[in-house]
């Protein structure tokens, strides 16, 4: 199993993550069943909003739905991801939060690897945020703050 973050471009991208339970990429990754995916996606800063697990993946010649079809070639989208659960934060987590100094990796972070430590201090700091309201502006409002170096 292995776990990545992927960038949702803008609304309309995030409906059809969360509503479809699918991402369309060109990325070349070797994604199998069971692995985790991070979203990330420009809130107020660079910030994860959910994580979904892999349940299928799907490249352009295995989508038969015309329209589906069309949809990925317009866009030069070359993979379906399917996801067996998908999950929203209740409460966006900033990139300099979770992991400072990443900002600076810019559009290198679409499809960057994140190992086990990294995966747990997202999942750490995600129930901590949730579970403390006031701790979770003060993160907030420190990302806010936190200059790029």
């Amino acid at each position: 199993m292995k776990s990545y973050i992927l960038r949702i471009a803008d609304q309309s991208n995030e409906a059809v993550v969360f509503e479809k339970r699918c991402y369309y990429t060109n990325l070349k990754r070797r994604f199998s069943r069971g692995d985790i995916i991070f979203f990330l996606m420009k809130r107020e800063a660079d910030s994860f909003i959910g994580y979904a697990i892999v349940d299928h993946i799907k490249e352009l010649v295995d989508i038969t739905d015309p329209e589906e079809r069309e949809f990925c070639i317009n866009n030069r989208w070359y993979t379906k991801i399917e996801f067996s659960e998908i999950h929203r934060f209740n409460r966006y987590l900033p990139l300099r939060l979770v992991f400072p100094g990443l900002h600076k990796l810019g559009r290198a972070l679409h499809g960057l690897e994140l190992n086990e430590i990294e995966v747990k201090r997202m999942f750490d700091l995600q129930k901590i945020c949730e579970e403390d309201e006031e701790l979770w502006r003060k993160y907030i409002e420190l990302s806010r703050r936190t200059k790029i170096l």
